[in-house]
């Protein structure tokens, strides 16, 4: 696992909508905003699925993906593996997270990343260069 900087936390932090894309095992591409989403640590990120159907079919299939945002400092993308989980202890705190901030909201699954590299998007010379 790669550690964010305090600049890439501080992006993500920041933002209220990330992009998580997925891919089937035939590696067909899907890309959903999520706006439920939190760091649990420096390289491990919690997304709550709420609405995935072609997402979690593909993370069961594929359980890779990439998230990417645009934050006031500029643009991130993080890619890694992920784990599901639905009857667990990290997704009893998912389900408490959500009750306290999105309390209409009813998580069906809590997707764990690992965040292994992670790439500008912002535009100029360093676009799309790995920076972790």
């Amino acid at each position: 696992m790669v550690a964010l900087t305090t600049e890439i936390r501080e992006s993500l932090a920041g933002t209220k909508t990330v992009f998580l894309a997925t891919s089937s095992k035939n590696r067909v591409p899907n890309v959903v905003p999520i706006g439920a989403f939190k760091l649990l640590d420096g390289e491990t990120l919690l997304i709550s699925d709420q609405y995935f159907q072609k997402t979690l079919q593909n993370l069961a299939e594929n359980p890779v993906v990439a998230l990417s945002w645009w934050g006031e400092k500029g643009g991130f993308q993080i890619k890694g593996p992920v784990t599901l989980h639905t009857n667990d202890e990290i997704f009893r705190q998912d389900v408490a997270w959500m009750k306290e901030v999105r309390p209409h909201l009813a998580p069906k699954s809590a997707v764990v990343m690992n965040v292994a590299e992670v790439y500008h998007v912002k535009p100029g010379a360093d676009a799309g260069k790995k920076i972790l």
